[in-house]
């Protein structure tokens, strides 16, 4: 079975990421004041929910920081990094990535739209979707 093939790009719009981001703000948003209007009938209390629902969701909309992925038909690399790539999200022109960086507990969320990396989508597409060879087991693993 042949590898993936290699690929590299450079991301660093983000648009439908916060097309998103914005749509579920507003939602969580509005069922804040929803909430805040029904149980305190917009005491100052209720209103503080409501400015901090708005707090969070306008740090929900901030763009993440541009990036650099690339495969080179044996790792993933992010920023250079080598980890793991698992697709959360596939909706076909927008993918939502999960990058956990060797040794490291947390990963990271990597959104990335088709606009702006049309020569390589299909190219990435294939390298995430492909299958990896197992790791091998060791006698401990029997």
């Amino acid at each position: 079975m042949q590898a993936p093939p290699a690929v590299s790009l450079s991301v660093s719009r983000f648009g439908v990421w916060r097309g998103l981001c914005l749509m579920a703000a507003v939602a969580a948003v509005g069922a804040a004041a929803a909430w805040a209007w029904a149980r305190f009938s917009m005491e100052p209390f209720g209103f503080a929910w409501v400015m901090l629902a708005l707090a969070a969701a306008a740090w929900a909309c901030r763009s993440p920081a541009p990036f650099h992925l690339r495969w080179d038909s044996q790792a993933w690399f992010l920023d250079g990094q080598p980890g793991s790539v698992t697709v959360a999200l596939d909706a076909g022109s927008g993918l939502l990535l999960r990058f956990l960086p060797e040794g490291a507990r947390f990963a990271r969320w990597l959104p990335v739209q088709r606009a702006g990396h049309e020569s390589v989508w299909h190219a990435l597409r294939c390298s995430l979707h492909s299958a990896r060879p197992s790791a091998p087991r060791l006698a401990a693993d029997f």
